[in-house]
């Protein structure tokens, strides 16, 4: 029996001279993120910053982007995503399970 292909997204590069602002600007459900600098964060309270991401982030469901902020180690590398996520796992397709008892 002939194994089935699994279908693969088609890859297209973002072309060079795209432009961003006027994609924008007319595509109706695309926004620009928030943003918000590391610097901004230390000059308010922690409450307000709390309260910053508890409105935009966890109410609206909004990317909150903070600019400037210093990790010791990224939190998501190549490695930690091989070790995470390189992993094949095998799953029943309906069909084989038809039949067993």
């Amino acid at each position: 029996m002939p194994t089935a292909l699994h279908p693969q997204a088609k890859f297209d590069p973002i072309p060079p001279d795209l432009d961003l602002h006027a994609l924008v600007g007319k595509t109706e459900n695309f926004q620009w993120v928030q943003r918000i600098t590391a610097a901004q964060i230390r000059a308010i309270r922690p409450e307000d910053f709390e309260n910053l991401v508890n409105v935009h982030v966890i109410q609206r469901g909004k990317p909150l982007v903070i600019e400037g902020w210093k990790l010791e180690k990224p939190p998501f590398s190549s490695g930690w995503l091989e070790k995470t996520y390189n992993k094949k796992r095998e799953f029943d397709s309906p069909l084989s399970v038809v039949g067993r008892s």
